[in-house]
């Protein structure tokens, strides 16, 4: 974490942190001051619903993080000032998988990655994006900072590399993800509504236009592309769900990909994620709490899903595809043809081969087993399939429900 002078006894106000990472970077234009917005809203929740439940390593990492993201935003401002090929670049229809947390998404991603032709972020360049690419390749010590900054945030739930194995090896260069890597800079982000949970900040989520994010979102991907290799994203991010009708409208020839799971399954391993990152509170978590954490984790779901199928419905059906989980795992390779197929795209034999190369060097127990239960977080699979009738009903997905593999 980097060394700032401020009374952590509460939580600092977003003037006070925004002229502390003006004065590490050196710059004081952050952009559009339409992102205010939602760093007001992360900063109260902060304030008024975590801050008296964390430790104070858990202040200064809260406080090190934000300053850090400012920071970032900073110099991208001041980039795409100084290098107008920036914003000259043009993001064509970008793959984006728009499911559920758990969904097969992250596996997903991986196997779209591995086309030659698709681009995909990694954490480095979202941690350490300046200066572009096209300036030259990263450092070693730009990719050794990344590297530091995204472990240091796991010190207090090592569990993480569980539940997220790929970490274990490729640190900085994971694969990132739109919400909680993209998002977080714009303060957007369902991730930092999990790490600390504050209420305030998640109906800010549920509720509010996310415009503003999404051109942030946009701004960014040009950044990277400018120098960049390839000719479309391959990007994906459960948080799309609270934003997809903002989504469709940034990226109006957008494919999107709607990743399902059997919800016992699925639940029950978000509620156990969210349970880890409850742990950068610096306080464990009691067995009610626990509960108190699944019946949460299926209340922001059920309201998500809820919000992004309403949204479908305004944008058609045309621009989805629905990918089942359970396809994914049973034949990969052609469940990845029949996405290309979708779109009118033509799967290489190249990007087939890599496919499952990747699969042979990187079986699902590599890292051990992220072993998890509905059952400890209280889920009841009657009333779970009731608040999800709606979905059951479109999908086919339900707790302990979900359709035929495809052929």
């Amino acid at each position: 974490m980097e060394k700032f002078d401020v009374n952590l006894g509460t939580c600092p106000d977003v003037e006070t942190l925004m002229a502390l990472a003006s004065t590490q970077a050196g710059l004081s234009d952050f952009g559009d001051p339409a992102l205010r917005v939602p760093l007001e809203a992360y900063v109260t929740s902060l304030r008024n619903d975590c801050w008296e439940g964390m430790t104070p390593f858990a202040h200064r990492q809260a406080v090190d993080f934000i300053i850090h993201h400012l920071g970032t935003r900073l110099k991208l401002v001041n980039d795409r000032k100084n290098y107008p090929e920036i914003s000259a670049q043009k993001i064509r229809r970008p793959m984006i998988i728009v499911g559920p947390p758990r969904s097969g998404s992250t596996l997903l991603h991986t196997l779209l990655s591995l086309d030659p032709e698709n681009m995909a972020p990694e954490h480095w360049s979202c941690l350490e994006p300046s200066p572009p690419l096209a300036l030259g390749a990263p450092s070693k010590e730009r990719l050794e900072r990344a590297d530091k900054r995204m472990m240091s945030l796991f010190d207090l739930i090592p569990d993480i590399f569980v539940t997220h194995p790929y970490m274990i090896e490729e640190g900085s260069g994971a694969l990132a993800e739109c919400g909680s890597d993209i998002m977080n800079m714009a303060f957007t982000s369902q991730q930092l509504w999990c790490f600390y949970r504050g209420e305030s900040y998640r109906q800010y989520l549920l509720g509010s236009d996310h415009s503003a994010a999404l051109r942030f979102h946009q701004n960014f991907l040009q950044h990277l592309q400018w120098g960049a290799k390839g000719t479309r994203w391959a990007l994906k991010g459960s948080d799309h769900m609270l934003w997809m009708g903002e989504l469709a409208a940034q990226y109006p020839d957008a494919l999107l990909i709607w990743t399902h799971r059997d919800l016992a399954q699925q639940l029950g391993s978000l509620a156990s994620i969210q349970a880890i990152l409850t742990g950068l509170t610096g306080n464990p978590l009691s067995g009610e709490a626990r509960q108190a954490v699944g019946r949460l984790a299926i209340e922001q779901q059920r309201a998500a899903v809820e919000k992004a199928m309403s949204a479908r419905d305004a944008i058609g059906e045309d621009a989805f595809f629905d990918v089942s989980f359970h396809d994914v795992m049973a034949a990969p390779v052609r469940t990845v043809e029949r996405i290309y197929e979708r779109y009118g795209l033509k799967m290489s034999a190249e990007h087939a081969d890599k496919i499952r190369e990747w699969l042979a060097n990187n079986p699902p127990t590599k890292h051990g087993v992220h072993k998890h239960s509905p059952e400890d977080f209280g889920m009841d699979a009657k009333k779970i399939n009731h608040d999800f009738a709606e979905y059951v009903d479109r999908f086919g997905f339900g707790f302990g429900i979900r359709p035929p593999l495809a052929a």
